[in-house]
């Protein structure tokens, strides 16, 4: 998995670095991204002058000061796809496009605190492979397993196509998502999956 960071140097602490999150109810939630891909769409709208946003393996950052600021927990939205109305994605004033997540809660005890695991629960995983398979994406692991040796000229020539296809946008109001968009890394092309559809099948 992979997430945003921005530097953030501090008085002895010249390599401090905030990662990307998103509010919730139970506390903010590290956004994470199964793709590099979609990691890079939102790095290349967050990132602003003098503070670029960079993609990097989960693994890498340390959220125990988030746990510690969360008691103990680690409270973590998994990307799925991008809020769509219609056939339209979903934008925000400032042109960010808004993305979709599933929420996890991860428990972690002082013993542990060296060595935090970012894995997928059994119910998100299913979520991923439903939304994936009603999309028609049959092949995403093979995609995604593809995309996981791109470099960033690569990462960039790609999200500048996608953006490209985008087939059109409109205002962001929570109210209007009725779908979730997903690029298709082979067919060059946006897929859009009814959210109704999901949820009939308790994908939230």
């Amino acid at each position: 998995m992979f997430v945003l960071v921005t530097f953030a140097p501090k008085p002895g602490a010249a390599n401090y670095v905030r990662v990307s999150c998103y509010p919730t109810p139970e506390g903010d939630a590290m956004l994470t991204y199964l793709s590099p891909f979609d990691a890079w769409i939102e790095a290349a709208y967050d990132s602003r002058p003098g503070k670029p946003c960079r993609v990097v393996d989960a693994s890498t950052f340390d959220p125990r000061e988030m746990v510690s600021n969360l008691g103990g927990q680690l409270n973590v939205g998994l990307h799925l796809g991008w809020a769509a109305c219609d056939g339209k994605l979903l934008a925000k004033p400032s042109g960010d496009l808004v993305g979709y997540m599933a929420l996890q809660t991860l428990a972690v005890a002082a013993a542990d605190m060296e060595d935090i695991e970012f894995t997928l629960d059994a119910r998100n995983r299913k979520q991923i492979d439903l939304f994936h398979e009603k999309a028609g994406l049959f092949a995403y692991s093979e995609s995604l397993a593809e995309s996981m040796k791109w470099g960033e000229q690569r990462l960039d020539q790609e999200v500048a196509l996608a953006m490209q296809n985008v087939p059109a946008r409109c205002k962001a109001f929570s109210a209007d998502i009725n779908q979730i968009a997903v690029y298709d890394l082979e067919g060059k092309q946006w897929h859009f999956v009814a959210l109704a559809d999901l949820k009939t099948d308790s994908f939230s």
